[in-house]
């Protein structure tokens, strides 16, 4: 474009004056079809309007995620299902994570509402199931089904977002929504603790469908986004196959084998049967064809190249993975230590469980600002690397007979940690990557936060349930323990003797023990990420975004 202005501007000065003011018309047309218009975002009212309808979604998911953590042992009692007690979260989080990748590319080529308005239907769809599930097996379908729809949700508020605000504001609008995010997860807990005690666990799903529709309609009413012209004119079989789902199929498949494999190895089946060989093995062949697709197809090719190559991305990957591993398992197992060990109610269990998520809520707000200060993300990754991992490694000491101040200060000091890293890798993914490829970047994002919980969580319920059994069999010599893992996490009690329980109490503290101990060494290990990620200012970038058009305005008129 400076090219041709340059031209023009030598054929103005060798012209009469009137054909110079010609050119200079003709010159200023130009330059209006030719410089991209800028872009106009949304304010005052209308932006208020459009950050709250994400807020509303989020907390949908956050909720989503929490509220049945404080009603897994009142579930696992009803459905005497205590081997399935990691399936409710994990097969939650696997959808979530492995369609992350499909949703971004459905982002990239349909309009961003449409999309988000689809996947808040599968959640509710999933929401039903699992409130009408009649046995186990239904409700971890339906927390499958539920998990396909938040895959979108998360991703598509934050474009959303992406969307309706300036660089410079994003940050802060960021720690906005996760900080709903962090409140719904607050209130999670709690609520699902009171419909537990009070009415049914069945309610923690049913309170979704009502507050799916509100946010659908806010979506519907107030939100606008644009559909990138390059995939106008597509059409909508084009669109989808951009969403390379066979592709994703395989990832699922993989990762379902490596959970099944995770979950069952040591504790339903020993290591070397014949089950756990071949999902493991299977698991493998699919990670290695899916591997091969993305280096030797590059038309099939699911990641992106500019993704593959960016070193960011990978290790703000790494980050989120382990950061959010260490979350969930937390957010499973604290209420279980507290319901089992402490005796506390459902509803109790969920108010014991704030000091975590409060500390996560504040944090996640306060790094926000942090970030939007000093235009660094990387002072945030490192405090959290910091502080979690020592909440994590105190929370591994909880004990029958650990004092109030101890569990409430070592559950505040993990949940500072995460909050303080939990959406720094997003804000990562937004900086470092062109706009085009900020759809994906957040998706990939998303996916590994999803699918460290999907994972660990797994990781975490082989070792409850491996070194439970084992636990019991070595305090009660000659006991039969088969028993032990097919009643529920609470009601196991029932199975002992009055001269049995203080010895089998002090047993399920030191295997949860065990279980924190994963999420410290997932805390130790974000430290990976955190010295990966490249020290860049945001300020640089916003000032280039502010100057971008006054440049070529500038160029044009030399």
């Amino acid at each position: 474009m400076a090219y041709s202005t340059e031209n023009e501007a030598m054929k103005t000065a060798q012209t009469p004056l009137t054909e110079a003011t010609a050119a200079t018309d003709t010159l200023e047309h130009e330059q209006e079809q030719e410089l991209p218009p800028k872009r106009e975002y949304p304010s005052g009212i209308k932006l208020g309007i459009v950050v709250f309808s994400l807020c509303l979604s989020l907390f949908l998911c956050g909720l989503d995620q929490t509220i049945i953590t404080t009603a897994v042992p009142i579930i696992t009692n009803e459905f005497k299902a205590i081997e399935d007690v990691g399936w409710y979260t994990t097969a939650y989080l696997l959808t979530t994570s492995t369609f992350q990748i499909a949703y971004g590319k459905l982002y990239t080529t349909f309009s961003i509402k449409t999309v988000l308005l689809a996947a808040l239907a599968i959640f509710e769809l999933g929401s039903i199931i699992c409130a009408a599930a009649p046995n186990s097996i239904t409700l971890i379908a339906g927390r499958a089904i539920a998990g396909l729809g938040a895959a979108g949700i998360f991703p598509g508020s934050t474009l959303v977002l992406v969307h309706s605000a300036p660089m410079e504001r994003r940050p802060a609008l960021l720690g906005i929504t996760t900080g709903m995010f962090g409140i719904a997860s607050l209130c999670g807990p709690f609520i699902g603790g009171a419909f537990a005690d009070g009415t049914t666990w069945r309610w923690c799903f049913i309170i979704n469908i009502p507050l799916g529709v509100v946010t659908a309609v806010i979506l519907t009413l107030f939100v606008t986004t644009p559909v990138d012209p390059a995939y106008a004119k597509w059409s909508f079989k084009d669109k989808l196959g951009f969403a390379r789902v066979p592709e994703i199929l395989i990832l699922v498949t993989a990762l379902i084998c490596l959970v099944l494999g995770l979950q069952w190895g040591g504790a339903v089946y020993p290591w070397s049967n014949g089950r756990i060989i071949a999902l493991l093995s299977v698991f493998a062949v699919l990670t290695v064809a899916f591997t091969a697709i993305q280096v030797f197809l590059p038309n099939s090719r699911t990641v992106p190249t500019t993704i593959i190559q960016n070193r960011n991305i990978w290790f703000a990957a790494i980050f989120a993975m382990c950061s959010s591993g260490a979350m969930f398992i937390a957010v499973t197992y604290l209420p279980i230590y507290f319901q089992a060990i402490k005796n506390a109610s459902a509803l109790s269990s969920g108010i014991m469980v704030m000091p975590l998520i409060l500390g996560f809520l504040i944090m996640s707000i306060i790094s926000g600002m942090l970030t939007n200060i000093t235009g660094y993300y990387n002072p945030s990754f490192f405090l959290c690397t910091v502080l979690a991992s020592i909440g994590a490694g105190l929370t591994s000491t909880f004990g029958v007979n650990t004092p109030q101040s101890q569990w409430i200060g070592y559950q505040a000091l993990l949940g500072f940690g995460i909050g303080f890293g939990l959406q720094q890798p997003i804000v990562c993914a937004q900086h470092v990557l062109s706009e085009p490829d900020v759809p994906f970047g957040v998706a990939l994002i998303n996916m590994m936060q999803m699918l460290g919980g999907a994972i660990f969580v797994a990781v975490a319920q082989n070792i409850f349930l491996n070194h439970l059994a084992e636990g019991v069999g070595n305090a009660l010599p000659g006991y039969d323990t088969s028993g032990v893992l097919k009643g529920g996490l609470t009601d196991f009690k029932n199975l002992f003797t009055e001269s049995q329980i203080p010895k089998v109490i002090p047993v399920y503290a030191q295997v949860l023990d065990r279980v924190f101990w994963i999420a410290a060494g997932l805390c130790a290990a974000t430290l990976i990420g955190a010295v990966g990620v490249q020290w860049r200012s945001m300020k640089a970038k916003e000032k280039h975004e502010q100057g971008q058009d006054s440049v070529e305005v500038a160029a044009a008129e030399k």
